[in-house]
Order: structure tokens, then C-alpha cells, then sequence
């Protein structure tokens, strides 16, 4: 495994690699981490939904925050593009490998593409009808109404919280090349966001429409204004907090 320090400048390295990409290979690489987040986020509410009825609902919420990684590791493993991953390019900014333009754009591309793939696949999650038992409706109505809940301040707190933990799963995968190390580094902060119950941008993009879809009142401004403020707090855990830190420690004097 890298060191340290050498995870700092292989993550710049990365960076250079993905504002590079071409528009069109960045939007779909982006569309297929939406639909990977998706898969592990319906994983999620397939467990905890089988314990609703029961005295247990947080033995399914801990089960659940086992499977939701899967998405994680289809984007680390397979490759492609997730918004709140993206975020870390802003260590290369801070190192001076490229501009800041690129950056905003590689996200801005990055954040849309995740939205579409996230859709596609609740359009095609609704029409399979697998979706439509009751447990898991109620689970999907019951998380999406909390989502939308929540204050402009609470949400983006949130996402601060969320983006520290899965930016962090991202750049410690930096770390290694062997599978085995790529997964625990992605697995364990990821299974603790889940686990903590902190706002995950492009998870928000899959629960949000999919509740609408099953039948709930959330209107589209409602999902607009909890995937703001999670979309901000996400950008400063992960992009500010994170690659500022060890810009600081390691990179700042090479």
C-alpha cells in the first residue's frame, strides 16, 4: 500500500486523469455511479424493510448499512464517476496540476449524470413491480419524509458529515491496488455514514423520486431543496475539509 503521504500526490494524479475526460465519457461513466449508488441504496431498504414491523428496525437499519457499500465498490472496482468522490479533485486544484474551471465542470457534469442514472434506474425499479410491497413502500416513504424534513442547516450539516466519511472511503482506495484493499477502504466509512444517518447527495437522487413514484406527496421542489443543501454540505466535507487537510500535511511544501 501507499503511504500517507504518497495517497496525497497518487490522489492529484487521479485528478489530473478525470478532468481530462471527454464530456461524453464523463457523463456516462457519471450516469452508471448513480445507478451503482442506487443499487446499494434499494439493497439498503430491502433489509431494513423486512424488520418495520418488527421491535427490531435497528437491527435492519445496521443490516442494511452492511449492503448499502456495495454501491461504493461497483464505483471504486468497475470505475466511474461519483459526484461526491469527484469532490477530492479539488486536492489537485489546491496543488496547482490544473485549473479551477475544470473542477467546476468535471462536477457540474459529474452531479447531473449521477441524477439521470439514478432516475433510470427508479424508472425501471418502478416498472419491474418489485418495489410495490408494502414494507418497502413504507420504508422508502418513511426515509424519503425525513429527508425532506429537514431544515436547510440540518441538511447541509449532513452532508458535511457524509462526505467526510465517503471522500475518505475514496482516497484511502487510492491506497492499494489489490481488490481485497480497495473494498475494506471504501466499506467501513461508508457503513458508518449509513449506520449514522448523514445526507449522501446521490443517494437522495434515487430515494427521493423513487418515493414520488410509489405514491408519496413529495413534489419536485421539495427534493430540490433537501438535494441543495446536502449537494453543499457534500462539496465542503469533501471537497474543502478533506483534501485541504492533507493538502496541508503532505502536499503543501513538495
Amino acid at each position: 500500500m501507499l503511504s500517507p503521504k504518497e495517497i496525497a500526490l497518487e490522489a492529484c494524479f487521479v485528478g489530473e486523469n478525470k478532468v481530462s475526460k471527454k464530456i461524453n465519457v464523463l457523463f456516462i461513466s457519471a450516469m452508471l455511479a448513480g445507478m451503482y449508488i442506487a443499487f446499494g441504496f434499494y439493497g439498503y431498504i430491502v433489509v431494513s424493510s423486512g424488520f418495520s414491523a418488527t421491535n427490531y428496525t435497528f437491527l435492519g437499519k445496521l443490516l442494511g448499512a452492511m449492503v448499502f457499500p456495495v454501491g461504493i465498490v461497483l464505483v471504486i472496482v468497475a470505475g466511474s464517476d461519483l459526484f461526491t468522490g469527484n469532490c477530492l479533485l479539488s486536492l489537485g486544484y489546491f496543488n496547482k496540476r490544473y485549473q479551477f474551471l475544470p473542477v467546476l465542470k468535471n462536477l457540474a457534469i459529474v452531479w447531473l449524470g449521477n441524477f439521470l442514472g439514478a432516475v433510470v434506474f427508479v424508472v425501471i425499479l418502478y416498472y419491474s413491480r418489485i418495489a410495490e410491497t408494502i414494507d418497502i413502500g413504507q420504508t422508502v416513504a418513511s426515509i424519503a419524509q425525513n429527508k425532506v424534513s429537514l431544515g436547510f442547516i440540518e441538511a447541509m450539516m449532513r452532508g458535511i458529515l457524509c462526505n467526510i466519511a465517503v471522500s475518505l472511503a475514496v482516497y484511502m482506495s487510492y491506497s492499494t491496488k489489490s481488490i481485497s484493499g480497495k473494498i475494506l477502504s471504501a466499506v467501513l466509512p461508508v457503513f458508518l455514514f449509513v449506520l449514522s444517518g448523514f445526507e449522501h447527495c446521490v443517494a437522495n437522487m434515487f430515494i427521493l423520486p423513487l418515493s414520488s413514484l410509489l405514491g408519496s406527496d413529495i413534489t419536485v421542489l421539495q427534493m430540490f431543496e433537501n438535494l441543495i443543501p446536502v449537494t453543499i454540505g457534500n462539496i465542503i466535507g469533501g471537497g474543502i475539509i478533506i483534501p485541504f487537510s492533507y493538502y496541508f500535511i503532505f502536499v503543501r511544501n513538495r
